[in-house]
């Protein structure tokens, strides 16, 4: 059922900009330890164990940083944020 956009938006739910907050904080860290992965994976050998051990981890992040990428805007939606 779409809103009305003359009505006042709804009260926030308890805690939702605490959550996008800590999700934002999570995504930070997650695109730090990316950037210094990705450091550590220049100093490997491409075709050792280790480097595709670690091209692995990154890809995980990767896709650990569109999920919480999705769960932020989520909150965004819901929050009016």
């Amino acid at each position: 059922m779409p809103e009305d956009p003359l009505l006042p938006p709804p009260a926030h739910a308890p805690g939702l900009e605490d959550l996008h907050a800590g999700l934002h904080d999570v995504l930070r860290l997650i695109e730090i330890k990316h950037a210094l992965l990705r450091g550590r994976l220049e100093s490997l050998k491409a075709d050792s164990e280790g480097a595709r051990l670690l091209e692995g981890v990154m890809v995980l992040g990767a896709v650990l940083q569109q999920r919480m990428a999705g769960l932020l805007q989520i909150c965004r939606e819901i929050g009016r944020l």
